[in-house]
């Protein structure tokens, strides 16, 4: 609305979609800035301002992370979240694959025991077999011609060979989380495979060497730096 003498002003126009100039040299809303233009000098005083003085700190720093520290040891965090853990080096990743390995091999005796359990063709083919390689010795071939000591045998090698293979493979996990005591206890074991070398066959040999060189692996370094660290980390 005019008075008279008075021209009408021209009201700006704006487009759906755009907003008018808020700074006197700041491009507007979806528009490109030309090339090599700054803000003016009151917005870049008012970013300053705005900046905090001091970044956020990283996020190892925070409580509870289980992340790597710069230049330190990799770490895992454990299931309850209550401490870490270090990640085993590379030796003891080898060893815990030959004692999986002889576990493995272990378990295959046992699905044999039960076949010969179960299956009376296989069972009079082994006895024959087995009968056979002892005749020299009048004592146990006694043995195996009693059908019920030869069921007793084998059930007790059956629940040995299950034992056993629970055994390589407990140990196995036990020993990749740097349990001094399952290191300990393979190489115990270790030892007590040697007594089945007195009667040997290939995949005795086999798998009796993989769990001695597996136990080997876990008592030089870095293994040995590997289980002092974790029995440190479990005693603070």
């Amino acid at each position: 609305m005019t008075t008279s003498g008075e021209e009408p002003q021209e009201q700006p126009t704006t487009r759906q979609g755009s907003f008018g100039e808020i700074t006197p040299g700041v491009p507007r809303y979806g528009q490109y800035a030309p090339a090599g233009w700054e803000p003016p000098q009151d917005v870049k005083d008012a970013q300053k301002a705005n900046t905090p003085a001091q970044a956020l700190p990283p996020s190892q720093a925070y409580p509870g992370f289980g992340g790597q520290q710069a230049g330190g040891p990799s770490q895992l965090g454990t299931p309850n979240g209550l401490g870490t853990h270090l990640a085993p080096p590379s030796r003891v990743l080898m060893a815990t694959r030959m004692i999986l390995a002889a576990g493995v091999m272990q378990a295959i005796s046992v699905v044999a025991l039960l076949a010969v359990m179960l299956v009376p063709s296989v069972k009079s083919s082994v006895i024959d077999a087995l009968q056979t390689a002892l005749g020299s010795t009048p004592e146990l071939a006694e043995v195996y011609a009693d059908p019920t000591l030869v069921n007793v045998a084998l059930f007790l090698a059956f629940v040995l060979s299950i034992a056993m293979t629970a055994s390589y493979f407990l140990l196995a996990r036990k020993i990749r989380r740097g349990a001094t005591w399952a290191r300990t206890t393979a190489l115990v074991l270790a030892i007590i495979s040697l007594v089945f070398l007195s009667q040997p066959n290939p995949l005795t040999i086999v798998q009796v060497g993989l769990g001695i060189i597996g136990v080997f692996l876990l008592f030089g370094s870095p293994a040995k730096e590997f289980f002092a660290a974790q029995k440190a980390s479990r005693t603070k």
